[in-house]
């Protein structure tokens, strides 16, 4: 090939090449992220719904007798992302269920975050009363969801508290109060033979309440008690105050019990008697030497040492004088009455006699040999701290 060709046809082929860089071809387009989204299959239902459930019994009303029928709750919420509607089933129980438009938004589906509370009726059996307990074990179900299983314990067997405290007010650390506890079976049938025991955070420790082998029939009760120490926590908070519960083998614990103590002022001669010095004081019919000189804050022995024409001390007749020294010196004054004769009322027990006198338990019930009469002598102030000074 001559020369001059050669070179005519490089030319030709460059042309060439130049025709077709200018011209557009079809390429293959890259996917974007929304290519992407479209190409996703549809979530199912079951990823997006989660129906969280609980179960409660109402137990308001004590469990005492078998074919007693019961309203048990069933609380279906919606936990997922996206609402849900449909039938609502509840595995081996026949319930009724609200409307979904009664619940939440009011709309017609079960939003996310919204309750439905379903109630069912349970006839208690012999058997519940005799194991002290009956288990529903169920699934919720809403449009072909599942929600998790529960297995629920209802205690027909049933324990209750009473706590109180004696005194009611404290004013330093280290004063002594005093917790009582009634335990009491408020179910239908015995609990026991058994411990009973308390469980209160304040005093740490569980407390056994009665005998190891203690039977508790329907209605009847057991008692303890608890000396608790007012700390110096407790007089900078100014006021204490624990939910104590109690409890048996086989029985579910009691609900809270709480009494509440505050702190007072601090009362040093309520009577606006001189401290420290010697009075005279006419014996009333009823008082007893140890009572006179704690009515006075004094130390009792003092008080017999400056009574030497007492043949007995512990035998003093009403409208005697008898010498009080340094009053002040042991305790507070509170003067008189040192004693005071209280009619009991229907309802009144011996701690509440003794709250609202300031009165010693213990010395209230010795002093009355035990038998809650009709009228009953109370050592007013006897507990120490300020009690209910105008009694």
């Amino acid at each position: 090939m001559k020369k001059t060709e050669k070179i005519r046809l490089l030319a030709i082929l460059a042309l060439i090449g130049v025709i077709l860089a200018s011209c557009s071809f079809p390429t293959t387009a890259k996917p974007t992220p929304e290519t992407f989204a479209i190409l996703q299959p549809t979530p199912a239902l079951s990823e997006l719904v989660t129906l969280q459930l609980t179960v409660q019994a109402d137990t308001s009303v004590p469990i005492s007798t078998a074919g007693q029928v019961i309203k048990v709750y069933y609380a279906i919420q919606n936990t997922g992302v996206t609402s849900i509607s449909g039938n609502v089933t509840m595995a081996g129980a026949a319930v009724t269920c609200p409307a979904f438009n009664t619940v939440g938004n009011l709309d017609e589906v079960l939003d996310v975050g919204e309750t439905l509370v379903c109630t069912s009726d349970y006839a208690v059996t012999q058997a519940d009363l005799d194991n002290g307990s009956f288990q529903i074990n169920t699934t919720a179900n809403i449009n072909g969801i599942d929600s998790n299983q529960v297995a629920a314990a209802i205690p027909t067997k049933v324990l209750t508290l009473t706590k109180t405290a004696n005194p009611l007010t404290y004013d330093r650390a280290g004063q002594p109060v005093t917790y009582t506890y009634i335990i009491k079976n408020s179910g239908a049938t015995g609990i026991g033979p058994a411990q009973f025991a308390v469980n209160d955070p304040g005093l740490g420790a569980p407390i056994n309440c009665g005998e190891a082998n203690t039977q508790l029939d329907p209605g009847a009760t057991v008692t303890c008690q608890a000396i608790y120490t007012i700390t110096q926590a407790d007089m900078d908070s100014g006021a204490v105050e624990t939910g104590a519960t109690a409890s048996t083998g086989g029985v579910a614990p009691s609900q809270p019990a709480s009494a509440r103590l505050t702190k007072s002022e601090v009362v040093t001669n309520p009577a606006n008697l001189t401290p420290g010095s010697n009075l005279q004081h006419q014996v009333v019919a009823g008082e007893w030497l140890w009572q006179i000189a704690r009515c006075y804050g004094t130390d009792p022995s003092k008080v017999v040492q400056a009574n030497p024409q007492l043949s007995n001390p512990a035998q003093i007749s009403p409208d005697s004088l008898v010498n009080v020294p340094n009053i002040g010196s042991a305790g507070t004054i509170y003067g008189q009455p040192c004693v005071v004769t209280h009619t009991v009322q229907p309802g009144e027990t011996w701690e509440s006699i003794a709250q609202q006198y300031n009165a010693d338990l213990a010395i209230l019930k010795m002093v009355n040999k035990n038998v809650l009469s009709n009228q009953v002598i109370v050592p007013r102030n006897s507990a120490g701290g300020t009690g209910t000074l105008g009694k």
